[in-house]
């Protein structure tokens, strides 16, 4: 694994490689990604508001419609992950939702503090939409961690 001054630097040429990017608001418990991953200038963004009231299907809908066919990344939060790709939201499946919903060439990076990347394999129930990048923050120092997970490996031929 690289150094973890490499870890942003990788992250970052990942991310300016993109045309497009959703985005989301990060609530009080959740990563603020745009401090690890700044979004390249010129593409385009679509942002997620909080998501309890929101339709998975009109929310891709307007993704697509935003993004259009660039190579683009989902930014998405998560109260558990791990390092395979299995995430663990809030509990209602709005991500999963969305996920099985978005084109499947979309890259899924998953962003966390590291209290909250289980160093074990979570359970993964077949509902559940695994990310094909981990990002793990240190609440100590800020330091990030990058993980390819090739959950998805079939799905998305890139790697970092």
């Amino acid at each position: 694994m690289a150094q973890e001054s490499n870890q942003e630097a990788l992250l970052g040429a990942l991310c300016a490689s993109l045309k497009g990017c959703i985005t989301y608001v990060p609530l009080r418990t959740e990563v603020s990604f745009g401090t690890y991953c700044p979004l390249p200038q010129r593409a385009a963004v679509y942002e997620i508001a909080p998501r309890a009231s929101l339709d998975p299907a009109e929310e891709v809908a307007r993704a697509r419609s935003t993004i259009g066919e660039h190579p683009t990344a989902i930014m998405l939060p998560g109260r558990r992950f791990d390092v395979l790709g299995t995430r663990l939201g809030q509990g209602g499946g709005w991500y999963d939702r969305f996920l099985a919903l978005a084109p499947v060439e979309w890259l899924r990076i998953g962003f966390c503090f590291e209290d909250q990347c289980s160093p074990t394999p979570l359970a993964r129930k077949p509902w559940d939409e695994p990310v094909d990048v981990v990002c793990v923050v240190s609440r100590e120092d800020g330091t990030l961690s990058v993980h390819e997970t090739r959950a998805r490996i079939e799905a998305f031929s890139g790697t970092l």
